[in-house]
């Protein structure tokens, strides 16, 4: 895969994870608000008012940028028989596991290089692709610096 078909990938990507939650929110607030389980809780980095429908789909884009499962950062509920899928279902809401605390600072330094960047060389913002968790780990866990 070419450096331009990574790009491209990666803002196709992006585009789904900023629009695909609006989506999802305006068809729940269509909906009457019903469905979707219980609101997230303990949300430090994305939007405390978002639905569980639009951070499962940023946990998603998660999964597929670092090639791991929700219980690489999301312990699994005590006692609780495997789904469907053979997977445990998972606690969201503690920190406990390293991994999490480490997503939260990831998500913050992302945050930090999209707003910054493009005033810092000197390109106006359109002009600047952004970065997100695919860009470095590109499916793996643990980025390869080489």
């Amino acid at each position: 895969m070419t450096n331009r078909q990574i790009a491209t990938l990666g803002i196709l990507v992006l585009c789904i994870l900023l629009v695909f939650p609006s989506m999802i929110a305006a068809q729940g607030q269509r909906e009457g608000g019903r469905g979707g389980g219980a609101p997230p809780t303990n949300l430090q980095v994305l939007p405390k008012d978002w639905t569980r429908q639009q951070v499962v789909q940023v946990m998603q884009g998660f999964n597929m940028a670092l090639g791991v499962q929700c219980s690489h950062c999301h312990v699994e509920m005590a006692g609780a028989a495997p789904n469907a899928n053979g997977q445990i279902p998972i606690d969201a809401a503690p920190d406990d596991k390293q991994t999490k605390k480490t997503a939260r600072v990831m998500m913050k330094m992302v945050g930090d290089i999209n707003n910054t960047l493009g005033s810092q060389i000197g390109k106006p913002a359109a002009d600047v692709v952004r970065v997100q968790c695919v860009t470095c780990h590109r499916g793996a866990a643990i980025p390869k610096t080489q």
